[in-house]
């Protein structure tokens, strides 16, 4: 049974306050706006993911919340997870390496440039470009996370808050 890897990009954030650290920047209203829209437009390609994992970033964590509220995924279970936050994307491989087997399904809510290179690591697509709240949907046939090597994935799709740009 293949295996999915939702990628999802943070909300846009803000970076008015020069006293807040990277960490804790919080969400704007275009970032709640924009995430809200593109957790609506994913539920339309899946009915269940089977764990979400997010940077541990009040940015990424809040995108996840978003996220989680309308997939109906409970906001308990959302796991955080310190590699992911400035993570390249072989630091993001290796968080997926890692995953559990009782999972089919993972929904990671991470920041750029590792987004973005992850699925250039794992499709061999080169065009894509991580806008904030775009998601990219990655299917893998490897029976184990640990399994997964790059350029052997698929990208069934890419979307951003303006269009969708691959399908």
């Amino acid at each position: 049974m293949p295996k999915t890897i939702y990628l999802i990009r943070h909300g846009k954030a803000s970076r008015e306050f020069s006293r807040i650290s990277d960490l804790d920047r919080p969400l704007l209203e275009k970032g709640c706006l924009e995430s809200d829209k593109m957790s609506s437009l994913l539920k339309e390609y899946t009915k269940q993911i089977d764990l979400f994992i997010s940077s541990p970033a009040v940015r990424a964590y809040s995108t996840a919340i978003i996220f989680a509220r309308q997939i109906n995924y409970s906001l308990n279970n959302i796991l955080l997870e310190k590699k992911m936050y400035m993570a390249g994307s072989n630091d993001l491989l290796q968080v997926i390496k890692n995953l559990s087997e009782q999972y089919q399904s993972v929904a990671m809510f991470t920041h750029n440039p590792g987004a973005e290179r992850l699925v250039k690591l794992l499709t061999s697509q080169s065009h894509i470009h991580f806008n904030t709240s775009a998601f990219a949907i990655i299917e893998t046939n490897a029976l184990h996370w640990n399994d997964i090597e790059p350029e052997s994935c698929k990208l069934l799709t890419y979307c951003q808050p303006k269009e969708i740009t691959y399908t």
